[in-house]
């Protein structure tokens, strides 16, 4: 297509990571601990400042912010929330990265539930190019997901945060 109104483009790279693991619980436990409020009690170190939300946890449009690396704030907003089956964010890291975060829960078997976790990532900066691209290659992103499961499982079985070597 021509540019006929001269807008600047630059050049994003964009790529897609996911992974699926069994959880030891129901859907309806394990949904609401994806909330930014209730993540205090399973994810080590996790800290946010809500900025929206009626209901004082996670609903439709709920926004909040977190601090990444380098002090960098990390804006997100719940775009679409489905109870005991869909989450998903949009979390925008100043000019460098737009990331999307899809959370699937579907029942099996014998209170175990799936949980598909998938991020599609949008570097639209040199920095996110460099940074975002190398903390999530597929390897790090395995042991992202992979440390996420632990620390959910932890908290589903023993209702305490999860410890390194517990």
């Amino acid at each position: 297509m021509k540019n006929k109104h001269n807008i600047k483009w630059i050049k994003s790279e964009r790529f897609e990571r996911g992974a699926e693991f069994d959880l030891p619980a129901g859907p309806e436990k394990i949904f609401p601990l994806l909330c930014p409020v209730l993540e205090y009690d399973w994810l080590p170190g996790w800290k946010c400042e809500m900025c929206h939300s009626k209901s004082g946890v996670a609903e439709k449009d709920a926004v909040f912010h977190t601090k990444e690396a380098m002090g960098r704030r990390m804006v997100w907003t719940l775009i679409t929330y489905e109870p005991d089956r869909f989450v998903e964010y949009i979390m925008v890291s100043g000019k460098d990265a737009v990331i999307r975060l899809s959370i699937t829960l579907e029942e099996r078997e014998h209170g175990v539930t799936r949980v598909t976790w998938r991020m599609l990532f949008t570097l639209t900066s040199v920095v996110g190019r460099l940074h975002v691209a190398r903390a999530f290659s597929p390897s790090n992103y395995a042991r992202f997901v992979e440390k996420r499961r632990q620390e959910l499982e932890c908290f589903l079985k023993t209702g305490t945060m999860y410890r390194l070597g517990a």
